[in-house]
């Protein structure tokens, strides 16, 4: 007897964009100080207790500050790049029907802008070695915000 084949819908439920951007930046947030309060009681035994924290935050959310802001950094670049590609000399035409237009990169680069500045001024991301960065931080939030005074007009 053959096995019964039914239809089955698959819905997506963990998307991320500039609308909840912050509230993903927010969980994070609650889960490394989660983690922290479990561990509380080793804080001055612990060598590095801090970069643990973050392991094990990774291993409960599946993200740690880190990967959070290489994350931010990918797709700030690509927002980045659309709108150089977008608003360049002579080409304010956009790209209705190609996908993500001028107006929703900057509104993306907009909110990255928001997340970052936070994810700069916390004290936990200020623990992390940032040394070896291709981009830091502080240099992306810079470059982000200019371009968001620069198509504020969008």
């Amino acid at each position: 007897m053959r096995p019964r084949r039914e239809d089955t819908i698959s819905i997506n439920h963990s998307g991320v964009n500039g609308c909840n951007l912050a509230h993903m930046w927010h969980f994070l947030q609650q889960e490394l100080r989660a983690v922290q309060q479990e561990v509380s009681q080793w804080r001055d035994s612990m060598p590095d207790w801090d970069h643990h924290c973050q392991v094990i935050m990774r291993s409960c959310s599946g993200i740690s500050f880190e990967e959070f802001y290489h994350f931010l950094k990918i797709i700030a670049e690509r927002r980045l790049l659309l709108l150089a590609k977008e608003l360049g000399p002579g080409d304010m035409e956009g790209s209705a029907g190609r996908g993500l237009g001028p107006q929703q990169a900057a509104f993306d680069v907009s909110r990255i802008a928001e997340v970052l500045a936070s994810v700069v001024a916390h004290p936990d991301f200020r623990r992390v070695d940032t040394s070896v960065f291709s981009l830091q931080p502080g240099e992306l939030l810079q470059q982000l915000e200019e371009v968001v005074a620069a198509t504020a007009s969008l």
